[in-house]
């Protein structure tokens, strides 16, 4: 079997690894920052031009937690999944007091309490570029 990468209408940042790794049934979705198409181009515009990295614009905590839990979708998807084949989801938050909003939308993106998968929710020391989150997921394909 070989290691197959993944590739979605997410965009990339230019960091040194792929957003969706499949081997196998198995996927292994990066740690995914909410971090939208015009933040990600000036991400690896800065890397590129080897310049400082623009700072987080101020984006309300639900609008990031959409993003973050989109983008996972569309990678799920075209690894020819769907979010309730997930099996371990970890979540990182700025901070632990966002848990019940965060919550809130994530339990949407499954189809029911049976479904949901193992899950590590936790306060992160700091964030990339302190924004709201980072969750990273591993799922199969059925």
């Amino acid at each position: 079997m070989q290691k197959q990468v993944i590739k979605a209408d997410v965009a990339e940042t230019g960091g040194p690894f792929n957003l969706c790794v499949k081997h196998g049934n198995m996927i292994y979705i990066s740690g995914l920052p909410p971090f939208d198409a015009e933040y990600s181009a000036a991400l690896r515009n800065a890397r590129a031009n080897k310049q400082p990295i623009p700072p987080f614009p101020d984006v309300p905590f639900e609008k990031q937690v959409r993003i973050v839990m989109d983008n996972m979708k569309k990678l799920v998807e075209a690894a020819g999944s769907n979010m309730d084949c997930l099996l371990k989801v970890i979540v990182w938050l700025k901070d632990q007091r966002q848990q019940e909003e965060f919550d809130r939308i994530y339990r949407t993106y499954f189809s029911s309490q049976e479904t949901l998968p193992a899950r590590t929710r936790m306060q992160a020391g700091r964030t990339p570029m302190d924004c709201g989150l980072e969750v990273e997921a591993i799922g199969y394909v059925p």
